[in-house]
C-alpha cells in the first residue's frame, strides 16, 4: 500500500515539478544570452559569446603549450623539452564558479623528471641528469576584450547566439519528456524489490544534473566554434600574469676538487627557481595570433652550472698529476670537476615571441635570454611550431622545432665547452583531459 502511495505521489507530484526544472535550465540560458546581447557594440568593442564561451574559444587559441608554464585551459598537459631533457606533467585545478564566470585564475601543480639526455649530456655538459622536481605555477587571467570591424559582426552572432538557444530548448525539452516518459512507464515489475518512489526520484535527479551540465556546456561550445567559423570579429585581445616556482626534489651530487692535488668532495646542489611572466594574445581575424611573452627568473645557481669548473675523467685526471686516485676509481660517476665550488643567485631576463599566420596552424617563434651576474650568457632560439589538430577540430599536439643558439656573447670560455654553440632541439605539449570553462 505505501508503495501505491508513493507511486502516485511521485506521478502527481514529484514529475511535474521536475519537469520545470528543464525550463529552468533555458531561463538561465537565456538570460546568459540576454547579458551577453545588452552589452553594447560601443563602435568597436563589446561581447559577441559569453564568458564560458569565450574560455572554450581561447583554449583552441592558445594551443601553442611548449613549456610548462604555458597556459593550457585544460585539465591536464604535458610537455617534452629536449634541451633540457625533461618530461612534465601538469594538473590544473579549476572549478566553474557561478552562472558564466570567465576563469580568472588558475592553480597549475606539475611533476618533471629527466627521461632524456640526447642534447642534455652531449651539449655543454648541461645540468639535468636524474633529476626530479616539483612546479607551482599561479597565472591571474586578464579580461578578454573583443573588438569589431562594424557592428553588424555584433549583431550577426547575437542572432546566431539566440538561435542557439532556441535550438537547445527544443532539444533539451525533448529529452526530458521522452525521459519522464520512459520513468513513468517503469513499474514494480521491471524492478522488484525496490522502492519505485525513491528509485524513480534518484534516477530523475541525476538525469535533470546531468542534463543541466550537458546543456550549459552545449551552449558554450556551440557559441565558441560559431564564431571560429564565421570570423565575426576584428581582434580579440587578452593577456595572463604567472608566478612559478620549481623545487628540486632529487638533484644529483656533482664531484668536485679544488685542485688536482685535493681530495674530491661530493657538493649537493639546490638549483631552486623562480620566474615572472607576462603574456599578450591578440587573435586577428585577418593578421593571423600573435603572442609576446616577458619575463624574468631568478636561478640559485653554482660555478658546475656556469661552466666555472674544469670537467675531466679518471685519464686525464692521472695524466694531470692527480693525487686522489683511489676515490676517483670508487666512483660510478665519470663526470668529475676541477675548480673552486660556490653557488650565487643568477637574475634572468627573457622575451618569446610566436606568430601564426591566419587559418594557419604553422607558426615562427623567436626567444631571448639575458642572464646577469657571474653566469652572464646571452641565449636565443628560433623555432617553427605547429599545431596538430584532431577530427573535432581542436588543438591535440603542438610540437616546435627550434635550432637554440647557446652563449652568443661568448661568455663561457673555450676551454669550459664540451660541443658547439648551435644545437637542434624539439619541444612538444600534449593538452587532455577535459577542457576547464
Amino acid at each position: 500500500m505505501r508503495c501505491i502511495i508513493g507511486i502516485i505521489f511521485f506521478s502527481f507530484f514529484f514529475l511535474p515539478v521536475k519537469s520545470q526544472i528543464a525550463d529552468s535550465i533555458v531561463v538561465e540560458l537565456k538570460a546568459i544570452n540576454k547579458s551577453v546581447f545588452d552589452v553594447p557594440c560601443c563602435s568597436d568593442n563589446g561581447r559577441v559569446i559569453s564568458n564560458r564561451a569565450m574560455n572554450i574559444f581561447l583554449a583552441d587559441k592558445t594551443g601553442y603549450v611548449s613549456e610548462s608554464n604555458d597556459l593550457s585551459l585544460y585539465t591536464n598537459y604535458v610537455t617534452l623539452n629536449t634541451a633540457e631533457g625533461k618530461f612534465t606533467i601538469n594538473h590544473n585545478f579549476q572549478k566553474a564558479t557561478g552562472m558564466d564566470e570567465p576563469i580568472k585564475k588558475l592553480l597549475s601543480i606539475a611533476v618533471s623528471a629527466n627521461v632524456a639526455n640526447s642534447f642534455a649530456a652531449t651539449f655543454l655538459d648541461k645540468k639535468f641528469e636524474n633529476e626530479l622536481g616539483f612546479t607551482a605555477n599561479y597565472k591571474w587571467l586578464h579580461k578578454v576584450k573583443t573588438h569589431f570591424s562594424g557592428c553588424s559582426q555584433k549583431q550577426a552572432m547575437d542572432v546566431f547566439r539566440t538561435a542557439i538557444v532556441h535550438s537547445l530548448e527544443i532539444e533539451m525539452k525533448k529529452r526530458a519528456t521522452d525521459f519522464l516518459n520512459a520513468i513513468d512507464k517503469t513499474d514494480t515489475a521491471e524492478i522488484p524489490g525496490q522502492n519505485m518512489a525513491v528509485a524513480k526520484s534518484l534516477a530523475v535527479q541525476n538525469f535533470y544534473n546531468e542534463l543541466k551540465e550537458t546543456y550549459e556546456e552545449r551552449f558554450a561550445t556551440l557559441q565558441a566554434e560559431k564564431l571560429t567559423q564565421t570570423n565575426n570579429f576584428n581582434l580579440v585581445s587578452t593577456g595572463w600574469t604567472s608566478v612559478t616556482v620549481y623545487i628540486p626534489l632529487i638533484f644529483p651530487p656533482y664531484t668536485i676538487a679544488s685542485t688536482v692535488a685535493t681530495p674530491f668532495n661530493e657538493q649537493h646542489p639546490y638549483p631552486l627557481k623562480l620566474t615572472f611572466q607576462h603574456t599578450r594574445l591578440w587573435e586577428s581575424s585577418k593578421k593571423g595570433r600573435l603572442f609576446f611573452t616577458i619575463g624574468g627568473n631568478l636561478l640559485f645557481n653554482n660555478t658546475k652550472l656556469s661552466y666555472a669548473l674544469d670537467k675531466t675523467d679518471i685519464a686525464t685526471y692521472k695524466n694531470l698529476g692527480g693525487t686522489d686516485t683511489i676515490h676517483l676509481a670508487q666512483l660510478n660517476n665519470s663526470k668529475v670537476y676541477i675548480g673552486n665550488y660556490s653557488t650565487f643567485i643568477t637574475p634572468a631576463l627573457t622575451g618569446r615571441l610566436v606568430y601564426y599566420p591566419p587559418s594557419s596552424h604553422i607558426g615562427v617563434s623567436f626567444l631571448i635570454e639575458q642572464n646577469f651576474g657571474k653566469y652572464n650568457l646571452l641565449n636565443g632560439r628560433l623555432g617553427i611550431p605547429i599545431v596538430l589538430i584532431n577530427r573535432k577540430k581542436t588543438p591535440a599536439v603542438n610540437v616546435e622545432f627550434y635550432i637554440h643558439f647557446f652563449d652568443m656573447n661568448h661568455s663561457v670560455s673555450e676551454d669550459k665547452k664540451y660541443g658547439n654553440n648551435t644545437s637542434v632541439g624539439l619541444g612538444i605539449g600534449i593538452p587532455f583531459s577535459r577542457l576547464m570553462y
